[in-house]
């Protein structure tokens, strides 16, 4: 029970009203006639205080209306059906259920509700319960209670959700959750035991808070899964490659089949050998103009269907054009560079090629970006009219060649050079890649770019807002992005022909300039896939504001919970569609791979972490007052009550009043 606002209990200070008047009030109103006493002597008067309660009815209901005023004033509030004084060995007994989407395979999740209602069966009546969930977040599902019915109704309600479990998380986040608890906690962790969700240091395992540790393994030896952990575009070749990995320990027969745009396209059977990974190639895919949705599928379905199906989008961009300015036509810098944007599958630029002449006569408006092969070529005034188109949100990737040797400074950003182009001192030496950005865009899994030979370069000054994506072996800047403006300048500071360096000779420089000519245009700009719960928003896609629609066709909702949904999380797998500036981008989404390896963790592991949280804990000292959460008022009845006391006081104080007046019969 208690007091939505205790002050004013304070009002129960007057009862000594009514206990005042009724032990003072002994003079009796009730005047009788008698015949004149002038003759007689008169008596010296005596007081008497009145020492007895007087009119005790009366009174009992003048300090009821006192006393149930001050209550309805104060708010009282039964906390609870039923207030309980729980015993020395109550315990309080935490059940979480592991939701993550391993949890759907089979009957698993059938067992761990099982479990969870026999831990419930077998709990003495003064111990307390709790029902949480744990994925991505911990969720309580059942606040702490002696009620089993609303814990068996969390437990049944429950359902695997998609997202995945980090055991060493998971344990953080419990030690936060009952660090305050006041009854001894016994952990009960119903979970599937999987390996991938093991934390790196086994430590993490390990409750910081005293508490006894109970791990039911609901997985079952024999479990089995095959899936499709990977769907990858190739670049270079136009062809769609499905990745299958199979959990099992027998050799299967399985079919891929590839739908695009919601249409299915192929179909391939593949052998999948006991542990193995087998790998579906779909060639020469007609992808459409824009944004291409694509979904391989898996079947027969197993026992996890979640992860039989993986989601890809690809962009076949609409043919833009390329701006290469090159001083010659015959150039094999421009041979080099056209070779190798034109066999792109995925990229189709048309390139135009002037000569720097010709710069002052052009408008930039309707190029992507602009490669310069040799930036000794340009002109102060060619300079300056580049500079403006990358200020405004262009984009220029510049060589510096054989026409760049003895400038003092770069074109366009400045850049300070020194006074000679530098040679490899002994001769027929040369320079490899040292240091690369793996992260960017423009370098990802580009590690063959450290074949190439580099026989020389321009040393370029760089300044701090300077990014530097490559270097050469002895720390020399090699490619550099730098920011101007609105847009920017990507500068490589050696040739792009044969004559400083093999780079145009290697297989790399294919996917080289594909994913540097998609970054320059800004196609990496868009997301094509994200991670399940993450965030996505159309701001961070390049949109000034939209609307994201889930898979399920409903509009997501935003963070804040408003229907925009300017920035959301993932929850769902399949396609995310956002619509903003008149377009209509697609946004993939698929399951952890993680979670389609159901190996368990080695028995003794499974036996150390149980280990782990064994500690007995104390017992309290007297009784543990519990008070379940749901509150109703009673202060609505205490008014009821009040009016019926007030309407009563009013008539037995009205009867009092006639009697000692002498009226009453």
């Amino acid at each position: 029970m208690s007091l939505l606002a205790p002050a004013f209990l304070f009002g129960l200070l007057a009862i000594g009203v009514p206990i005042w008047l009724h032990r003072l009030s002994s003079e009796n109103p009730n005047r009788q006639p008698f015949s004149s006493v002038m003759f007689l002597e008169p008596g010296e008067p005596r007081r008497v205080l009145a020492k007895q309660l007087r009119y005790l009815l009366l009174f009992a209901l003048r300090v009821g209306v006192l006393l149930l005023l001050a209550l309805v004033f104060a708010g009282i509030a039964l906390e609870g059906s039923l207030q309980n004084i729980l015993s020395e060995t109550a315990r309080l007994h935490v059940i979480v259920m592991d939701r993550s989407a391993s949890m759907a395979h089979g009957s698993r999740w059938e067992r761990a509700q099982v479990i969870a209602d026999t831990i419930v069966d077998g709990l003495d009546a003064s111990d307390v319960v709790q029902v949480v969930a744990a994925d991505r977040i911990i969720e309580v599902l059942a606040e702490p209670s002696l009620e089993r019915a609303p814990i068996r109704q969390a437990i049944n309600a429950a359902e695997p959700s998609l997202f995945r479990v980090d055991y060493g998380q998971l344990m953080s986040s419990m030690d936060s959750l009952l660090r305050g608890a006041e009854l001894p906690v016994v952990l009960h962790i119903l979970t599937d035991a999987q390996q991938s969700a093991l934390p790196t240091r086994f430590a993490d395992l390990a409750p910081r808070t005293s508490l006894e540790l109970i791990v039911h393994n609901v997985s079952v030896s024999g479990e089995e899964n095959w899936a499709l952990d990977g769907l990858v575009w190739s670049a270079l070749s136009g062809d769609l490659t499905a990745n299958l990995r199979s959990y099992s320990e027998q050799d299967v027969e399985r079919t891929v089949t590839l739908l695009l745009n919601g249409t299915e396209i192929a179909v391939q059977n593949i052998s999948i050998e006991a542990g193995q990974t087998a790998q579906v190639n779909f060639m020469d895919v007609e992808l459409s103009a824009g944004a291409n949705q694509v979904v391989a599928e898996l079947s027969p379905s197993d026992e996890l269907s979640l992860d039989n199906e993986r989601y890809l989008v690809v962009k076949q961009p609409i043919p833009r054009p390329i701006l290469l300015v090159s001083s010659n036509n015959r150039n094999d810098a421009s041979f080099f560079l056209t070779s190798a944007l034109e066999t792109l599958a995925t990229q189709t630029y048309e390139i135009q090629r002037i000569f720097p002449t010709e710069l002052a006569s052009h408008s930039f408006e309707n190029y992507v970006f602009v490669v310069i092969a040799d930036a000794g070529a340009l002109t102060e005034n060619d300079s300056a009219v580049l500079s403006d188109f990358v200020g405004s949100g262009g984009a220029v990737f510049m060589a510096l060649s054989q026409r760049s040797v003895g400038l003092n400074f770069v074109p366009i950003t400045r850049h300070s050079l020194s006074s000679f182009s530098q040679f490899r001192a002994e001769q027929g030496g040369f320079l490899a890649v040292g240091n690369m950005d793996s992260s960017h865009s423009v370098l990802s899994q580009l590690e063959g770019l450290r074949t190439a030979k580099f026989y020389r370069h321009i040393p370029v000054d760089i300044e701090p807002i300077d990014t530097v994506l490559m270097r050469l072996e002895d720390g020399s800047p090699l490619l550099i992005e730098h920011p101007k403006g609105q847009g920017r300048v990507m500068i490589f500071t050696s040739s792009l022909n044969r004559e400083w360096n093999d780079l145009p000779l290697q297989p790399v420089f294919v996917p080289f300039m594909a994913q540097l000519s998609s970054y320059m245009a800004g196609d990496d700009r868009i997301s094509i896939d994200a991670r399940l719960g993450s965030t996505l928003s159309s701001r961070a896609m390049g949109f000034s504001g939209g609307q994201i629609f889930a898979p399920d066709g409903q509009k997501a909702l935003g963070l804040a919970g408003a229907g925009a949904g300017d920035e959301v999380i993932v929850d769902q797998i399949g396609f995310y569609e956002v619509l903003a500036s008149g377009q209509t981008e697609f946004v993939a989404v698929n399951i952890d791979a993680q979670e389609s390896d159901v190996t368990p963790m080695p028995a003794n592991g499974f036996i150390r972490w149980n280990e782990l949280g064994s500690t007995p804990v104390e017992t309290t000292e007297g009784g543990i007052e519990m008070i379940d959460d749901a509150s109703t008022d009673l202060w609505p009845w205490f008014l009821s009550l009040l009016l019926v006391v007030v309407i009563v006081e009013s008539w037995v104080g009205n009867w009092h009043l006639r009697v000692r007046r002498g009226i009453a019969a």
